[in-house]
């Protein structure tokens, strides 16, 4: 689990620095995009050995969190799906991941792992179009 949060429930605690610092004693923290519970990703241990990514993190109940101002929905299946307040972006560069690839198109992550394009804002309400 990856996010800002320094709690129990975070594997991968991640920060956010103002850049152009010369070195450690320089970097200063910023006010965070980062949220608290940012996502989870979950990795097969066999064949055919896929990760997912899901937006939201879960609490030590192993509950969904997601904030306050988070983008929340219902799907046509009945389903609540929603979106981190700041989002869960990720990017498959073109070419796969070689010395040649190139940027591919940024897309965000929801709670059921759903893949979306980008809200016109982070955190809007209205989440972008399903891919």
């Amino acid at each position: 689990q990856v996010g800002r949060s320094t709690e129990s429930p975070i594997d991968f605690v991640v920060t956010d620095t103002i850049s152009g610092s010369q070195n450690n004693d320089e970097t200063q923290i910023t006010q965070s995009t980062i949220s608290r519970f940012a996502c989870r990703i979950v990795c097969d241990r066999s064949p055919p050995y896929t990760a997912t990514i899901f937006a939201a993190g879960f609490d030590s109940s192993k509950n969904i969190f997601l904030g306050e101002k988070a983008a929340k929905w219902k799907n046509p299946d009945g389903h609540m799906d929603g979106l981190t307040t700041n989002g869960v972006l990720v990017m498959h560069p073109k070419g796969g991941f070689t010395e040649e690839s190139k940027p591919g198109v940024w897309r965000e992550i929801s709670v059921c792992g759903d893949v979306y394009t980008l809200r016109e804002t982070r955190s809007a309400q209205q989440r972008g179009k399903l891919v």
